[in-house]
């Protein structure tokens, strides 16, 4: 089997790479030779595979084989020796691609491939946030520039696809610079049931079709500390300072 034609699996790996839910997430943190290695490993799988099949229904019955070759020959094309057998290889590894992802998007959450991704390839930050959105708890981010924000993630972030991250606050403040205490400003639970009243005041609109938006976007390389906050432990250190 000539060597140009192993470009056609390899091209097929890099497809499935690309278009699988179990694999593209992960690729957006490989490098360009990771990511050449890997296709180049699907892409044997694919002929392995393919090879496989052939011989088995050649063991078989053989014509199932020669008469579909015997076809496919009209077509003007100077074929090199296993040429089918190599394209239908790559078209079942597609095939086979397009199931799983019909499979899964049928019987799992959306996110729940980014959360795969994630366990196998994020970094602290971003299993943080999953952990936020999965379990309900409040982060606390300290960012370069002291400013404090408090809240909860809703979005799960796709492992390096950007920079920026999305938190909704419930509190923000500053650290001091010298004693780094935590001095809070913003109370957004305060602002929002200020707001809510105002509106109860002056106008007949109803609340539920009001969207208050305050989300917060951060840049990920702006963030100094990212943590689990906890009401209690910051109230018992707030009264050991006072």
């Amino acid at each position: 089997m000539p060597y140009n034609l192993f470009l056609l699996p390899i091209i097929t790996g890099y497809l499935i790479l690309t278009f699988s839910l179990l694999f593209k997430y992960n690729l957006q943190r490989l490098s360009r030779n990771r990511i050449l290695f890997e296709s180049v490993g699907i892409g044997v799988i694919i002929v392995i595979f393919g090879f496989l099949i052939r011989t088995v229904l050649e063991t078989i019955y053989k014509p199932i084989i020669t008469i579909p070759l015997n076809y496919l020959n009209v077509f003007p094309i100077e074929k090199p020796t296993y040429f089918w057998t190599v394209v239908f290889s790559c078209l079942i590894g597609l095939f086979i691609t397009w199931c799983i992802n019909k499979y899964i998007r049928r019987n799992y959450k959306t996110d729940e491939p980014i959360i795969w991704a994630i366990k196998q390839n994020g970094d602290e930050i971003e299993r943080l946030f999953k952990d936020s959105v999965e379990k309900g708890f409040a982060m606390q981010i300290t960012l370069k520039n002291n400013k404090v924000y408090i809240g909860f993630s809703e979005t799960i972030p796709i492992p390096q696809k950007t920079n920026y991250l999305t938190i909704t606050p419930i509190i923000s403040g500053y650290r001091d610079s010298e004693t780094k205490q935590l001095h809070i400003t913003t109370d957004y639970f305060k602002v929002v049931d200020e707001f809510i009243e105002d509106l109860n005041e002056h106008n007949d609109e109803k609340i539920e079709s009001i969207n208050l938006n305050t989300d917060i976007i951060i840049k990920q390389d702006e963030i100094l500390s990212a943590s689990v906050y906890e009401q209690k432990i910051y109230d018992k250190f707030n009264k050991q300072t006072e």
